[in-house]
């Protein structure tokens, strides 16, 4: 799999640099950062921050290179790979690399093609290069969860409608995927469930380190049972004002089927979301967004479920360079099986202010508070199921773009 993993990566990374016209950015971010947070995922605990207090100090928060390739005028092709300073198994890593195909809209319609690895479109909050929030360092637990251990590795295809260029107040897209290699989706949220940080799995990596329970250094993006999954989804705009998007998903994994090499199963995992977004001409930003799903295994015969629910909403205000923001988040996994393995409640408040400062330098202070009952603290590790987890975390981000 290493081998794969450098291949990959250095073969697309060289097309891309070898041809011409190629858009690239890079940026890397130095993080200081006080915390009384538990060990994190990272570092085999059940944290709910990326940096427990163990990680307080200066750290790297991520080193980012990414490149878009035009492929004649409709086709494009996509890399993105970090580095985020762990002791993950490949220190630079892909989150994305697809190809996109975007033919001229044609009587009021305008179409997309994507394939490849890529995230599916759910999140109104990760709208910033590198799927990150322009609002605060770490995402919300929904867009946490998405960021590790889900991406769509397949092809999607999205229709609009673009009733604004008509005469009419509204744009519409319906957006619809077949993909594989994500049956593992799930078991991270029953093993640690949902957390806040901005961290990403990449394509080839895992998730807290192997061999330590109760994620075992889960590697989600794997293919199990040969059976596609496929979502759905829909999409309005008010005069890009306000944004409406619902999606369905379903990975339609069969649960009885079992990786050796892995160690894990197929979780059949399906949800639906939901949210929206509200901007104004003051600068003003408001989100909401809602997730409900369940996921399931049936190891022997027997049948374990664990549904899921978050949500969360969000408060921005941009004044010139500056920005302020604050989010509150709600979550819950709930457990089915009498050792309450995996069952979760909690909620957390973000509160972060931006500044840019020319097109290069951006820095970002946060407060991140969460309060959190996790049984499986007590179950793997002994400790007591209730944690109140804070940091505060200053950013420094460097950010160069150009074209080749």
């Amino acid at each position: 799999m290493k081998s794969l993993y450098l291949t990959a990566t250095l073969g697309l990374l060289a097309l891309c640099t070898a041809a011409q016209a190629t858009d690239w950015d890079f940026d890397i971010d130095a993080r200081l950062l006080t915390s009384d947070g538990d060990k994190s995922f990272l570092d085999g605990g059940l944290g709910s921050l990326r940096f427990g207090e163990n990680r307080s100090g200066l750290q790297l928060g991520r080193a980012r290179l990414a490149l878009t390739q035009p492929l004649g005028e409709l086709t494009s092709l996509h890399l993105d790979a970090s580095a985020w300073g762990d002791h993950e198994k490949n220190p630079i890593d892909l989150t994305e690399a697809y190809l996109e195909y975007r033919p001229y809209p044609l009587a009021g319609y305008r179409a997309r093609i994507k394939a490849g690895a890529f995230y599916p479109p759910i999140s109104l909050e990760n709208r910033a290069a590198g799927w990150e929030s322009p609002y605060t360092l770490s995402s919300s637990a929904i867009n946490t969860w998405l960021a590790e251990e889900m991406r769509t590795i397949g092809i999607e295809g999205q229709l609009e409608w673009l009733g604004t260029r008509t005469g009419h107040n509204f744009d519409v897209g319906l957006t619809a995927a077949v993909f594989g290699w994500n049956d593992p989706l799930g078991g991270v949220v029953v093993s640690h469930g949902f957390s806040l940080h901005d961290r990403q799995t990449g394509l080839f990596g895992r998730v807290g380190p192997p061999g330590v329970e109760p994620l075992l250094g889960r590697q989600p993006f794997h293919e199990i049972d040969g059976r596609a999954g496929m979502y759905a989804g829909i999409e309005a705009r008010y005069l890009d004002r306000v944004v409406l998007r619902v999606l369905h998903y379903d990975n339609r994994a069969n649960p009885a089927a079992y990786n050796e090499e892995l160690d894990d199963y197929a979780w059949e995992t399906k949800f639906d979301s939901a949210g929206l977004r509200f901007e104004s001409a003051a600068g003003l930003t408001a989100i909401a967004q809602w997730l409900n799903g369940t996921t399931y295994i049936a190891p022997g015969g027997f049948e374990l479920e664990w549904p899921f629910d978050a949500r969360f909403a969000l408060l921005s205000k941009r004044i010139g360079p500056h920005a302020l923001s604050a989010r509150y988040d709600d979550f819950n996994v709930d457990s089915e099986n009498t050792s309450l393995k995996g069952k979760q409640s909690g909620h957390a408040l973000t509160a972060a202010y931006v500044f840019e400062h020319g097109p290069h330098w951006r820095l970002t202070l946060e407060w991140l508070h969460v309060t959190s009952r996790d049984w499986n603290r007590t179950i793997y590790l002994a400790e007591p199921t209730f944690a109140v987890e804070s940091k505060v975390e200053l950013a420094v981000r460097y950010v160069l773009h150009g074209n080749h």
